[in-house]
């Protein structure tokens, strides 16, 4: 057989498989296309395009034009990056970027940082303690105070091993602490001067003589007066003082401004018709009216001295420490009630203490590791065996459904009767007072035992007959038997809540007049 792929006249035909031009249909859009497209093609210098015989299509303004290829521009076409353009301006016409300072670093205070109950507040917490007879969560009641900034109280002490001596500057009037005695005059000079001195408003003549400018605050817009007039830096002082605490002097200044508008000269000099003058409290006499500078001078000399404690070891509250102008000690104080909120470990120390002092009780509930609570009387169990009906009654009520709540207990007992459910909650607030049953701050109430029950309160449905609280001596039966009761009562707040009450949501009932009678 001779082969077909072999001959001098017979080839392989390809014009049956048309073009070589794999483009898709879309992409070769109408034949003319190419012109409206044709600003979009690459140029080329005028000597490529003589070696090419092509003609050169200058794009429109001169400038570079990016290649077209059904995609889109290049990245390197689309102009220059943000990092290209120059600096950012601001308003003023400054760099920003180049005007922000970076941060100072901040060097940690070398401190021990306590955090305790404050006094004032711990006073009424353990007197509704021992009048209520209710068991509270020792670790919900630390929360409540950590809650409160201004009854938590932050004891700052330098550590053993600290690098330098570290003393405390401290108002007395209201704990203010720095560690910079300049920095407690200032503040002294801006909240506790108006406490000593009395300042008004006196009119006076318009200041004299020929201004060619006026200063005006950068930072509040408030004029200063020119820097010819006497008091200029006096003024400057004073608003670092009062308006532009933490400021230093060369940035302040830096910030003035200078108007020279005749108009606005013209507006400072109106308004300087009246001046602040200051008179020691208690005093009468007029002829001790003094500037700023002196009442501040007479400050300094004599109530001063009387304001200022300077100690290695201070108290003061949490609220106030947070509020300093330090830095290094606002930090110090951040941190450790941040980590005393992941586990309250000082102010547990410190309430159990103040709690033991004051004879309460502490037990844990369902095991060893549960819970803790704190609760003013001893438990003991009720003898049921011998005691009347009615408290037996609630206390083997309370015994079958663990972790009842007073309400759904009263509820399902008193089978509406309101008579009955002002005994029954009468007889209750007896047994808890007396330690024959476990009250807990949300209602729920168990048996007296090494570990009771407890669980937060959840929504359940209790049924009961109606002669299960009934005394021993029966009413003749109905021709037909009651229906059972079934109460259900919606899930009161659960315990894990971050910052409980200390108060339970009702008010326990008073005390019987008749104490019920003893075990028989």
């Amino acid at each position: 057989m001779a082969d077909d792929t072999k001959g001098g006249d017979e080839s392989l035909d390809l014009s049956s498989l048309g073009s070589f031009d794999f483009t898709p249909a879309w992409a070769k859009g109408r034949p003319d296309d190419k012109a409206r497209f044709a600003r979009f093609e690459s140029p080329r210098d005028d000597a490529d395009a003589r070696r090419s015989g092509n003609d050169v299509r200058k794009p429109h303004g001169g400038g570079r034009k990016p290649e077209f290829d059904g995609r889109g521009p290049r990245r390197d076409d689309r102009g220059p990056r943000r990092d290209d353009r120059g600096p950012r301006r601001d308003d003023r016409g400054g760099d920003r970027r180049g005007e922000r300072a970076p941060r100072p670093f901040v060097k940690p205070l070398d401190v021990d940082v306590r955090i305790l109950p404050s006094q004032k507040e711990l006073g009424p917490l353990i007197r509704q303690l021992q009048t209520k007879h209710t068991a509270y969560a020792l670790k919900q009641l630390a929360y409540l105070f950590l809650d409160n900034p201004s009854a938590c109280m932050l004891r700052l002490s330098p550590r053993k091993d600290a690098a330098e001596e570290i003393l405390f500057h401290q108002c007395k009037v209201c704990g203010f602490t720095v560690l910079s005695g300049e920095e407690l005059v200032a503040h002294l000079l801006a909240e506790h001067l108006p406490d000593y001195y009395s300042s008004e408003e006196i009119e006076c003549e318009p200041p004299k003589g020929t201004f060619t400018c006026v200063a005006k605050c950068g930072v509040t817009g408030e004029f200063l007066g020119p820097p010819n007039l006497h008091g200029y830096d006096a003024r400057i002082r004073e608003m670092l003082r009062t308006r532009c605490a933490g400021m230093s002097e060369a940035d302040y200044r830096a910030r003035i401004e200078m108007v020279r508008d005749p108009e606005t000269i013209e507006q400072w000099r109106a308004s300087a018709t009246k001046k602040t003058v200051y008179k020691r409290k208690g005093e009468e006499n007029d002829e001790h009216i003094l500037a700023r500078e002196a009442a501040e001078a007479d400050f300094r000399r004599t109530v001063l001295p009387g304001l200022v404690s300077t100690a290695t070891t201070v108290d003061l509250s949490a609220d106030v420490a947070l509020k300093s102008s330090c830095r290094p000690l606002v930090f110090a104080c951040r941190d450790a009630i941040s980590k005393e909120r992941h586990y309250p470990a000082s102010l547990l120390f410190a309430l159990r203490g103040a709690f033991h002092h004051r004879k309460l009780k502490f037990f844990r509930a369902n095991d060893p590791r549960g819970p803790e609570f704190v609760v003013a009387q001893d438990f003991s169990a009720l003898d049921v065996e011998h005691a009347i009906p009615e408290l037996a009654a609630l206390v083997r009520f309370v015994e079958e459904h663990p972790c009842v709540t007073q309400a759904q207990t009263v509820a399902a007992l008193a089978q509406g009767d309101e008579a009955r459910m002002a005994e029954i909650k009468k007889t209750l607030s007896w047994l808890i007072e007396k330690g024959h049953l476990v009250g807990y701050f949300n209602g729920v109430l168990a048996i007296p035992a090494a570990h009771p029950k407890y669980h937060p309160p959840a929504q359940r449905k209790i049924t009961i007959k109606p002669d299960a609280a009934a005394p021993a001596e029966k009413p003749a039966a109905p021709a037909e038997e009651p229906a059972p009761v079934t109460v259900e009562e919606p899930a009161p707040e659960p315990v894990e809540e971050p910052a409980p009450a200390p108060v339970p949501a009702e008010e326990p009932a008073p005390a019987p007049a008749e104490e019920p009678p003893a075990e028989q």
